[in-house]
């Protein structure tokens, strides 16, 4: 009886004992299983797109400025107003111009009375002149006294020039004065509307001989409105003029505007310049900052309460794919590979060692390069292949050659696939699901 119970003791130690080395043998295994997310390669639709923020601009406006310097006395418009051509929008203070424009006419004035009398002067002595001659022929002046003459009619030719160029030289000094009064009534160069006014009457404002002169307000055709953004240089390369682009305005919620671009800039502009500034100069030094380019997006059909400078997000579309191979962007990852275009494990790679303190062993290195792949699952292991990419989308990149639909590749999770090796045994699971 006792030794029977020994033996059923013994047999379950023995079952014991196995489960544990079972166990254990496969707890070892799973340790050593990389924990990865996988997806099956299919084909998308793929669109590409370049975003960029700006703002939204009138096609054709008009900064006003003063021509001249003085007050406003009178504004004739206020903001948002329809304006025409040559319609009159202010007037600055012209008893300064109007009392110059008097005196530069009496000037003129005084200056023909002055060339009438030059010219009679020259008209009787040219009689004098004339009977002068007459004597002459008959002998009964000298010819001293007819040189004398002459001579006096040049003089008083000269006279008749000087006092001509005179009126001329005052009739332009009067043409500027009435030009400078004209000036002091302000015109609208265009049909549109007032969409700024920052000045009020009263205002003294300096015109337009100085270096800055004030702007008293701007009219704009919204007709047709643009919408400028600066684009990042790494990805100017992908526009192209007449491409399509959607436009969202932050002030107008859940309203779609439809664009095309008409301009892309060609020279660079440093980021966090203000609007306006100068492109970048050859030569500065702005090899560390970063740099955008400015690009025009003509707006198609703008809704009636848009307006200028209101902010917007420009989404152009650079190229379209139909029902192409396509993995998900974090799928693809940068790898070393050697000649044959095997991944190279950096950890495996030797150091250069050195035979006695006194020389420098140099030890070859195989020439490398960094390619693009995947991990493809084969046999529940990782196997890295390279593969060709094409255009980007939101979240996943064109494939253009090394994969077939179907197969199955790693896709996640990111931290994983920073460090996956090739030939790494793999433990798929279900991605978290977002609470």
């Amino acid at each position: 009886m006792a030794s029977k119970r020994n033996r059923i003791i013994g047999g379950i130690a023995v079952v014991l004992i196995l489960g544990s080395v079972v166990g254990f043998n496969v707890a070892r295994e799973n340790s050593k299983k990389v924990p990865v997310q996988t997806q099956k390669v299919g084909k998308r639709d793929l669109v590409s797109l370049v975003t960029a923020s700006g703002e939204v601009k009138p096609k054709r406006f008009v900064n006003i400025g003063a021509n001249v310097s003085g007050r406003i006395v009178q504004l004739l418009v206020k903001e948002g107003d329809l304006v025409k051509k040559d319609q009159v929008l202010a007037k600055i203070e012209s008893e300064r111009y109007e009392a110059g424009t008097r005196m530069s006419e009496a000037a003129v004035q005084s200056a023909l009375a002055d060339l009438d009398r030059a010219q009679a002067d020259l008209d009787v002595s040219r009689l004098q002149l004339d009977r002068m001659k007459k004597m002459m022929a008959d002998r009964l002046v000298s010819a001293q006294t007819y040189d004398q003459a002459d001579a006096e009619v040049k003089m008083k030719a000269a006279n008749v020039e000087a006092a001509r160029r005179r009126v001329a030289q005052l009739q332009a000094q009067h043409d500027s004065n009435r030009d400078d009064l004209r000036k002091t009534t302000v015109f609208s160069p265009m049909d549109g509307v007032i969409t700024s006014l920052p000045k009020e009457e009263g205002e003294v404002v300096i015109g337009a001989q100085s270096f800055s002169p004030t702007v008293i307000m701007t009219v704009a055709d919204l007709s047709v409105m643009e919408c400028e953004i600066m684009v990042d240089e790494t990805d100017i390369r992908n526009l192209s003029l007449g491409e399509a682009a959607e436009i969202r305005v932050d002030a107008l919620e859940g309203v779609k505007i439809q664009g095309e671009v008409t301009e892309i800039g060609s020279s660079a502009i440093v980021r966090g310049s203000a609007p306006g500034t100068a492109p970048t100069q050859s030569g500065a030094n702005t090899g560390n900052q970063a740099k955008d380019f400015k690009v025009t997006i003509t707006l198609k059909e703008p809704p009636k309460n848009l307006r200028p400078q209101m902010n917007a997000t420009a989404d152009i579309t650079t190229a379209k794919r139909t029902s192409v191979l396509a993995a998900p962007i974090q799928a693809v990852v940068v790898r070393q590979v050697d000649a044959a275009g095997k991944p190279l494990d950096p950890e495996a790679t030797p150091s250069p060692t050195a035979a006695d303190s006194n020389t420098v062993v140099k030890t070859g290195k195989a020439k490398t390069d960094e390619r693009d792949g995947v991990f493809v699952v084969a046999s529940n292991k990782a196997a890295f292949r390279l593969v060709k990419t094409g255009i980007l989308g939101e979240t996943e990149v064109e494939i253009l050659d090394g994969l077939k639909e179907g197969e199955e590749i790693v896709t996640g999770s990111y931290r994983t696939l920073r460090t996956l090796k090739d030939g790494a045994i793999l433990k798929v699971e279900q991605p978290k699901k977002k609470s």
